[in-house]
């Protein structure tokens, strides 16, 4: 693929940007889930992220693609609802851009103006299906859940139990009004406001044990200094490593990776559990080429 233009001057050629990735998409443009409409590098322009939600479009980026709003509005044909993000900088209407959409048949709470993320990560769509029609009787447990989006698939897969773990108290409440959008039945007690790690060490000290781990870090870990990347091979090993000590025999662990300093056979060397038994997709929404791999997805299975 060739490499991405460096356009950010030329309103013109931003715009053609623009309606080229949406023709690419044509045929998701009835589709009755959030879609990603431009997908940074891969679709000519690094940095800028365009996505649909129901009948509001997100345009998201650095503080440098302030300037090409005008440009990115006209080319997406003026949508009534449109909210953007640069940096610190958000606004949008006509609301505060909170919203219910579907995905799968479920229904999740997205919010498009206050932060970074929206409480959805529409790459894992094809990880989240995954999950739901693997969780059948099974307990599981979803670690740096956020809004809880894989736990819910995997309750409406008919697992047996789900925990969602995550250290901010705000997404675990709005995981938890996702449960309740659904209709899905929850112990309080489930939500874990904890350090992953932490919360690993106390399960395998009480004995639990889990049928499926959903393992999603985020893109950046931070070492005890603020601000300090660590080893991304040292973190995964570390991490799947504490899984595996309270995955039942014959459970599964979803990897679910996006740093992009690791190519796939580094992330299974570092996860240890041998070949994925699954690799996810590209969705079709997405841009994936070797310099923008985004998220990953694996399935690994323990023997019976």
């Amino acid at each position: 693929m060739a490499q991405p233009k460096r356009c950010e001057e030329d309103a013109a050629e931003v715009a053609a940007l623009v309606r080229a990735a949406l023709e690419r998409r044509a045929e998701l443009s009835g589709a009755d889930f959030p879609v990603r409409l431009f997908d940074r590098a891969g679709d000519g322009l690094s940095r800028l992220v365009i996505e649909r939600f129901g009948g509001a479009v997100r345009v998201s980026g650095g503080p440098e693609k302030a300037a090409l709003l005008p440009a990115i509005r006209e080319a997406l044909g003026a949508p009534a609802e449109l909210f953007y993000r640069f940096g610190h900088e958000a606004q949008g209407g006509p609301d505060g851009g909170v919203r219910v959409v579907q995905e799968d048949g479920l229904f999740y709470e997205v919010a498009l103006l206050p932060h970074r993320n929206t409480g959805l990560f529409l790459e894992a769509r094809g990880a989240r299906r995954w999950v739901g029609q693997n969780a059948q009787g099974r307990r599981v447990l979803n670690l740096f859940a956020y809004t809880c989006a894989f736990g819910l698939a995997a309750a409406a897969g008919g697992a047996r139990a789900t925990t969602n773990v995550d250290a901010v108290p705000s997404v675990l409440a709005r995981g938890r009004r996702n449960y309740e959008l659904n209709g899905l039945p929850f112990d309080p007690r489930s939500f874990w406001k904890s350090d992953v790690r932490d919360a690993l060490k106390r399960a395998r000290k009480s004995g639990a044990s889990f049928d499926g781990i959903v393992l999603h870090p985020p893109p950046v870990q931070t070492g005890g200094d603020r601000g300090r990347r660590t080893d991304a091979v040292r973190d995964l090993e570390v991490l799947c490593r504490a899984c595996r000590e309270v995955l039942a025999p014959g459970g599964w662990l979803l990897l679910a990776w996006t740093p992009w300093e690791l190519d796939s056979e580094q992330i299974h060397e570092a996860a240890g559990f041998g070949v994925p038994r699954w690799v996810a997709p590209c969705e079709p929404d997405f841009r994936c080429t070797p310099q923008q791999p985004g998220l990953r997805s694996f399935a690994y299975f323990l023997p019976e």
